[in-house]
């Protein structure tokens, strides 16, 4: 397996407690973490950041992780984007536009998940 490269990743996620787990791995996995708590926020940092990968929440205030995918994709930006989600896979798939993010990834995860998820985001896995 290829070493894992080092990545600029934009996690928004509204719970406080989430965030700040999220950005505990990926600095210890030596990748640079960008913080929005909620969707509209991670649109702007988006802009402004250029990440590689976002990792949004599914469900959050002011617009959802998918809206704000949706609205990143309209502005060009085309990073690979894990939604982490509570709710069933199958029931949003069938959702108009869930398409757009690379990977779904329930909550709760593991630190290997996220591991996963971002070597396939980053085609390193």
């Amino acid at each position: 397996m290829t070493p894992p490269r080092r990545a600029k990743v934009l996690i928004a996620d509204d719970d406080r407690l989430v965030r700040a787990l999220l950005t505990e791995m990926l600095l210890d996995m030596g990748h640079t973490v960008v913080e929005a708590e909620n969707g509209q926020q991670a649109v702007e940092l988006c802009a402004r950041e250029l990440p590689d990968v976002v990792i949004l929440d599914f469900l959050m205030p002011k617009l959802s992780g998918l809206d704000a995918l949706l609205a990143m994709r309209q502005k060009g930006h085309t990073m690979p984007a894990v939604m982490l989600t509570a709710i069933s896979d199958s029931s949003l798939r069938a959702m108009e536009g869930f398409d757009a993010p690379d990977i779904i990834l329930g909550k709760p995860f593991k630190r290997r998940h996220i591991e996963k998820a971002l070597a396939k985001a980053l085609g390193t896995g």
